[in-house]
């Protein structure tokens, strides 16, 4: 009976597999290993009982160990957080890509968010390495004022 079980466990892997592949939950994935697991055994001679234990085992393990791993990797949580346009009212930041009169630059503000940037005052030029800070927003353009004193008298 070794070859039918063989077989069997060889089945239940692949369609485990197939079944995470069209569903991608990252549940179907660790029966598929525990199949494996319970193949390996049934290729080493061991019993029906100790396939079925290997199985439940490591798909078991496998899920409770594996699958929050996995899931924190490739959810929201792993990647850079959003932040609004009114988050960043308010934070400083310095000028990237210099602003120019009337028209839009680039600022990195706070612990590296790049931000599309228009200087509050229409005239006003921001050059890049100026300190600025985040009046207000328009959409997902940040209107900044440069922090800087003005020299002169």
């Amino acid at each position: 009976m070794g070859g039918l079980e063989i077989i069997f466990w060889a089945v239940v892997a692949t369609l485990a597999f197939v079944g995470e592949l069209l569903s991608f939950s990252f549940f179907m994935l660790f029966f598929a290993l525990g199949a494996a697991v319970a193949l390996v055994v049934a290729l080493s001679g061991a019993g029906i009982v100790a396939q079925v234990v290997g199985f439940v085992a490591a798909s078991l393990l496998s899920l409770i160990v594996l699958r929050p791993v996995l899931l924190s990797k490739v959810s929201l949580r792993g990647s850079e957080r959003y932040v609004s346009p009114a988050g960043i009212t308010g934070k400083s930041g310095v000028v990237t890509k210099a602003i120019e009169p009337g028209a839009s630059g680039m600022v990195r503000i706070g612990d590296g968010e790049f931000w599309t940037a228009r200087a509050i005052y229409p005239n006003q030029r921001l050059e890049v390495g100026s300190r600025v800070r985040v009046l207000d927003s328009d959409g997902l353009t940040a209107l900044v004022e440069s922090m800087e004193v003005e020299k002169g008298g």
